[in-house]
C-alpha cells in the first residue's frame, strides 16, 4: 500500500483551481470580454461640437451614421477634420467623386468651431 503524501495534495489543490481559472479568462478572451462597436453609429456624430453636428445634418438630416475615423481631431483639437468617406446618409455612402471623398475642416474661434475650409481628397487619406 502506498503512504498518502501531503506533497502531492497540495500540488493538484494548487493545479486544478489554476487548471479551471486559466479555462476561463480563455473563454472570456474569446468572447471578447467587451462590448462590440458597430461599425457606423449616429452617436459618433452626436459627440462632436454643437456647431459641427449642425453641419453634417445639415447635410442629411435623416439616418446619418458614422464610422470610427469620420472626424480626426489635429492640435490639440484645435482642428476637426471630417471625413466623408466614413460618413453614411440612409445607409448609403454620399460625398464621393471616385477616388476622392469630400472632407471639411473646422477650426475652434473662441469656444465655438467655425467652417475653415472645405475640399475634396483622396479617401482614406
Amino acid at each position: 500500500m502506498t503512504a498518502w503524501k501531503p506533497l502531492s495534495f497540495s500540488r493538484s489543490a494548487i493545479c486544478i483551481p489554476l487548471l479551471v481559472l486559466c479555462a476561463q479568462s480563455n473563454a472570456l478572451a474569446r468572447a471578447g470580454g467587451y462590448l462590440h462597436e458597430p461599425p457606423f453609429s449616429s452617436e459618433r456624430i452626436d459627440q462632436l461640437p454643437p456647431e459641427v453636428q449642425n453641419s453634417v445634418h445639415h447635410m442629411c438630416s435623416v439616418n446619418a451614421t458614422a464610422a470610427q475615423y469620420f472626424a480626426t481631431y489635429l492640435d490639440h483639437a484645435r482642428i476637426i477634420r471630417l471625413h466623408f468617406e466614413h460618413f453614411n446618409c440612409e445607409g448609403q455612402q454620399i460625398h464621393r467623386e471616385l477616388n476622392r471623398c469630400l472632407h471639411e475642416e473646422f477650426v475652434r474661434s473662441g469656444s465655438h468651431y467655425r467652417l475653415l475650409k472645405t475640399y475634396f481628397a483622396l479617401c482614406d487619406d
